[in-house]
C-alpha cells in the first residue's frame, strides 16, 4: 500500500514538473521580447543585441529554469550569442530570478564580429526549458530581421607611408671664410689672407662645379655710434667683395666674373651676434646684459647701458667684440649629379654604381609596377635599408594585395624596428582587417590625422571623426556626418558614392533623388543591385515600383 502510494507520488510531481514545462513552452508567445535597436546594427565590425524580456504573472514554473540564446541565421549558417539562464524562485543556477505570482524580466546584452551574410538574416530567441530530470525545447520567436551595416561601407583611403628616397635632384654645396678687422678698420690684414679657411675656400672654389652664388656680409661691433659702424661695415663689405673676386679668380671658380652672382650685404651693428657670444661666454652678469639687449630699443642707449657697468664691459671689450669686426664670404656651388637617363640605366642594369638614395629615387622614373618593385628590393637587399621593403609593400596595399604587404613590411620591420612609416602601414591592415585597437596601437606611434579619423569613424567614434571631415564632402566625409545623425551626400563620381547618396535619400524620404543615385550606382557596379533588395536602408521603399522596376 505505501509503494503504491510512492509510485503515485512519483507519477503526480512527473506530471507538474512536465505539465510547467508544457505551459511555459505552450505560452512563450505571452513574454514580451523587446530588442534595441529593433533593426540590429552593425558599428566598429560588431553586431551588438539588447534584449529586454518581461514575464507575465503565474508564468514562470517556480522549479524551473530556461536557458535563452539569441541566434543570428543567414545563408552562411547560424551564429550564436552568448546564453543567459533564467530561473524560478526554487530553482538555482540561473543569473536572474523571476517569480510564479509577479512575474518579473531581465535584461541581456552581447555583441559579435559582423559579416556581410549578416545583412541578410533572422535573430531567433531560443529557450530550453528544465526542470529536475525533464528538458524541452520551446518553440524559437524570431525577434529581429536583418543587420543595417551602413556604417561598414567605410572606403579604405587610409593615407600609406612611401619611405621618401631623400635624394636631392639640385643640391648646393657651400664653403665660407671669415675675415676679421681691427676696430674701426676695413682693411684686409695679411694675417687674414693665410687662415686656414681662406685655404679651404679656395680649395672649395677650385672644384669646377657650377656656381649658385656668392655671397660678401659684413658687421660692426656695437662700439661707437651708429652711423659710424654703419660706414665702417660698408667699407668692409667693398674690400671683401674686391678680395673675394680677386682670389676666386685666381682660383678659376665657374662665373667669377659674373657680377649677377654677387651679393653684397652689409649688416652693420651685429646685436645678434653679441647676443650668441654672450649666452656661451663666462661673463659675470650675462644675462644682465642679454636682458639690456633685448629690452632697450634705442641702439645707443642699450650701448651705453652696457658701457655703464665698467668692471664687466672690459671682459665684453676683450672677448665678445673683436668676433664681431668681421665679413664673411660664402660661395655656393651646385654638387655634380648624374642625369634621370643615366640614373635609371644604372638602376636596371647596373644597380650597385648607385647610392641608396639613387637607387630610390630611379624607382619614381618607370612607370610599371613590377619595375618599381624590382628597384625596391634591390635597394633593400644591396644597401640593407628598409625603405624599399616598405615601399613595396605600399604598392601590394594600393592594389589590395594584403598579405603580400605583410610579408615585405614584416621584413622591412626586421631592419628597423622604429621606423615609422612600416608601423603607420602595418596599423593600416590592422584597420582594413578589422583589428581596431592594433591600429590604435600602432598609430599612437605615426598617424596622419586622416588615418586616425578614418580609425574613429571604423570604430564607431563618429562625432570625431566628422570634426575632422566637417569641411570635406568624399565618400567618407558624407558616411561620418551621416552615422553622427547629420545627412549628408558625397560629390565623387563612384559607385560607392552613388550608393551611400541613395541612403542618405532614403533617410530623408526623397524617393525621386534616392531611385537617381541608385540608378547612378547600379549603372556603375551592378552589384548594387541585388545589395539594395536586402539593404534594411530601403525597406520602406521596397513596395514602391520605382524601386522594383530598378532591383528587378
Amino acid at each position: 500500500m505505501k509503494i503504491t502510494k510512492f509510485f503515485s507520488l512519483l507519477v503526480v510531481v512527473s506530471f507538474l514538473t512536465s505539465c510547467g514545462l508544457s505551459n511555459m513552452s505552450s505560452k512563450y508567445e505571452t513574454v514580451a521580447i523587446t530588442v534595441t535597436p529593433p533593426t540590429l546594427q552593425a558599428h566598429a565590425g560588431k553586431v551588438g543585441v539588447t534584449i529586454d524580456a518581461s514575464f507575465p504573472e503565474k508564468y514562470f514554473a517556480k522549479s524551473s529554469t530556461v536557458e535563452f540564446t539569441p541566434v543570428l541565421i543567414s545563408s552562411e549558417g547560424e551564429n550564436k550569442f552568448k546564453s543567459i539562464t533564467i530561473q524560478g524562485e526554487e530553482a538555482s543556477g540561473g543569473e536572474a530570478t523571476i517569480f510564479y505570482t509577479t512575474g518579473g524580466r531581465f535584461s541581456y546584452q552581447d555583441e559579435m564580429p559582423y559579416t556581410n551574410d549578416m545583412m541578410e538574416s533572422t535573430l531567433e530567441l531560443r529557450a530550453v526549458g528544465k526542470s529536475k530530470d525533464k528538458e524541452l525545447v520551446f518553440t524559437p520567436r524570431t525577434v529581429a530581421k536583418g543587420v543595417m551595416a551602413t556604417s561598414t561601407r567605410v572606403q579604405n583611403t587610409e593615407d600609406l607611408a612611401f619611405a621618401k628616397s631623400n635624394y636631392e635632384k639640385e643640391t648646393i654645396l657651400e664653403e665660407s671664410a671669415i675675415i676679421y678687422f681691427l676696430v674701426n678698420q676695413s682693411n684686409i690684414r695679411t694675417t687674414e689672407k693665410s687662415d686656414d679657411d681662406i685655404k679651404r675656400l679656395e680649395e672649395f672654389a677650385s672644384m669646377g662645379n657650377k656656381t649658385h652664388s656668392i655671397e660678401v656680409k659684413s658687421y660692426a661691433s656695437p662700439e661707437g655710434s651708429v652711423d659710424l659702424n654703419d660706414n665702417v661695415s660698408d667699407k668692409r663689405a667693398a674690400s671683401t667683395l674686391r678680395y673675394a673676386k680677386r682670389i676666386l679668380k685666381k682660383v678659376k671658380l665657374d662665373g667669377f666674373d659674373n657680377n649677377d652672382l654677387y651679393t653684397e650685404m652689409s649688416e652693420g651693428e651685429d646685436w645678434e651676434g653679441f647676443n650668441k657670444l654672450m649666452r656661451s661666454s663666462d661673463i659675470k652678469d650675462r644675462r644682465r646684459i642679454t636682458k639690456i639687449v633685448n629690452s632697450v630699443e634705442d641702439l645707443e642707449k642699450r650701448e651705453q647701458a652696457i658701457r655703464d657697468m665698467a668692471e664687466i664691459y672690459d671682459a665684453i671689450e676683450k672677448d665678445v667684440l673683436p668676433q664681431l669686426r668681421k665679413a664673411k664670404i660664402t660661395v655656393r656651388s651646385f654638387e655634380p649629379k648624374r642625369t634621370d637617363e643615366e640614373i635609371l640605366e644604372l638602376a636596371q642594369n647596373n644597380p650597385q654604381e648607385l647610392d641608396v638614395k639613387e637607387l630610390l629615387y630611379s624607382a619614381s622614373l618607370v612607370e610599371e609596377a613590377n619595375d618599381k618593385v624590382a628597384i625596391f628590393n634591390t635597394a633593400s637587399q644591396l644597401h640593407n635599408d628598409w625603405r624599399g621593403y616598405n615601399n613595396t609593400a605600399c604598392l601590394m596595399l594600393s592594389n589590395n594585395k594584403i598579405e603580400e604587404a605583410k610579408d615585405y613590411l614584416n621584413k622591412a620591420k626586421s631592419l628597423d624596428k622604429n621606423a615609422s612609416s612600416v608601423q603607420n602601414n602595418q596599423a593600416v591592415i590592422a584597420a582594413w582587417e578589422g583589428n581596431l585597437g592594433q591600429a590604435k596601437n600602432l598609430y599612437n606611434k605615426s598617424a596622419t590625422q586622416k588615418n586616425k579619423a578614418l580609425l574613429d569613424l571604423r570604430s564607431a567614434n563618429y562625432k570625431k571623426a566628422s570634426r575632422y571631415f566637417k569641411n570635406k564632402n568624399t565618400h567618407n566625409a558624407a558616411l561620418a556626418k551621416m552615422l553622427n545623425g547629420q545627412n549628408s551626400t558625397c560629390n565623387e563620381n563612384t559607385a560607392a558614392c552613388d550608393y551611400l547618396n541613395a541612403i542618405s535619400y532614403a533617410r530623408s524620404a526623397n524617393e525621386s533623388m534616392l531611385i537617381k543615385s541608385l540608378k547612378s550606382a547600379i549603372n556603375k557596379d551592378s552589384r548594387y543591385k541585388n545589395e539594395a533588395k536586402i539593404d534594411l536602408e530601403f525597406v520602406n521603399f521596397r513596395d514602391s515600383e520605382n524601386f522594383i522596376s530598378l532591383t528587378k
